[in-house]
């Protein structure tokens, strides 16, 4: 059974303290003048999944923030598939901090999610294995990445609209 991607709603991102970003948004932007693909902030996503970013999820993420201090996530590398919103990205080590932070936001929100591929994409497209692969030669991620916020974000992949609606700072 394969089951329909939803490309419109709400996400919730985590996204990164200004070094980690500026290391994140260097490789991503030497792709991106390369391979030609939308712009989007650098991220992990959480969780969504949502049909709307009302009050009360606004709420419980401020709450979320407020409870949770900044930490870090691990790179193990750069990754490649055939999927356009996974096509280049780094893959990120599922440490239990990152998997129960997860966890916790999707218990709140109400979100029963399975399969969890934690990643921070590079490039959204349709570009083949052989070019992505020449792209990527000498590129490579940060070991270390802080996350510093969770937000709430409207995604409609149709017009390419990735819009962080509100963001709340972990202590």
């Amino acid at each position: 059974m394969n089951k329909k991607r939803i490309s419109k709603g709400f996400w919730v991102w985590g996204q990164f303290d200004q070094k980690s970003s500026i290391e994140v948004d260097a490789i991503k932007q030497n792709l991106n003048n390369k391979l030609k693909g939308p712009e989007f902030e650098p991220h992990i996503t959480l969780s969504g999944p949502l049909i709307e970013g009302n009050k009360y999820i606004k709420e419980t993420l401020n709450q979320i923030s407020k409870e949770h201090h900044k930490f870090s996530i691990y790179s193990e590398g750069l990754g490649i598939r055939d999927v356009f919103f996974q096509a280049l990205f780094i893959k990120i080590t599922k440490k239990k901090t990152l998997l129960a932070f997860k966890k916790l936001i999707d218990d709140r929100l109400n979100l029963k999610t399975t399969g969890y591929f934690p990643h921070i994409s590079l490039f959204y497209g349709n570009t083949t294995k052989e070019i992505k692969s020449k792209t990527t030669e000498e590129l490579k991620p940060p070991k270390e990445l802080k996350l510093s916020s969770i937000c709430l974000v409207e995604v409609d992949e149709e017009v390419d609209l990735w819009e962080v609606v509100e963001r709340f700072p972990l202590k």
